[in-house]
């Protein structure tokens, strides 16, 4: 598999989260959470292609991952509130993700799939960050026992930054500067 191609397997991780992270403090939790199932899910990942083949590999995959989302779905509503704000979207995220990893879990060293996982952290964060700094001109960190710090009055704010739309339309300007990274050099052959 080419290095290319991992940059629409970011992006469809993370979509659904995306549609939530409206403030820095959400994103953080939820990328968070979205790094820890991708990993115990890459690892499971690995054990079901040591010990099974064929079909019963993708049914083993998807059932792995139905557990893994349900465990930490119920560990989250046990202590946390944000539970109910990420819902399903967090079952969307990680069930975009199976028939991606199927596909590459074999052909991809732990490196680039912690990058992956990185970029979709990174972004998340950044796409959060943004959607509360310039929708409202102001950063909150309350969870982590910071005041809000205003920086220019919500009046100035860009106001599509704050539904949900403003996600993804910052996730595509993201996206789009990451697209325009190379990862790796293109032979002379296949340019035309």
């Amino acid at each position: 598999m080419n290095k290319n191609n991992l940059k629409p397997f970011i992006l469809l991780s993370i979509l659904p989260l995306i549609y939530l992270a409206n403030t820095l403090e959400t994103a953080l939790f939820m990328g968070l959470v979205y790094v820890v199932l991708a990993l115990i899910i890459y690892a499971g990942g690995l054990l079901i292609n040591k010990f099974s083949e064929g079909r019963m590999r993708s049914y083993a995959y998807i059932l792995l991952t139905a557990s893994i989302v349900t465990i930490i779905m119920t560990v989250l509503g046990t202590y946390f509130s944000l539970n109910q704000l990420m819902g399903i979207y967090l079952a969307l995220t990680i069930f975009t993700i199976p028939q991606l990893r199927l596909e590459t879990v074999e052909e991809k060293s732990i490196v680039d799939h912690g990058f992956m996982i990185l970029v979709g952290f990174v972004a998340l964060i950044l796409i959060g960050f943004l959607r509360e700094f310039l929708g409202t001109g102001s950063i909150s960190l309350l969870a982590f026992g910071l005041d809000t710090v205003q920086v220019f009055d919500a009046k100035f704010g860009i106001a599509i930054l704050k539904d949900n739309s403003g996600g993804f339309i910052l996730a595509g300007f993201i996206f789009a500067i990451i697209n325009a990274i190379p990862f790796v050099k293109e032979d002379k052959a296949d340019v035309i």
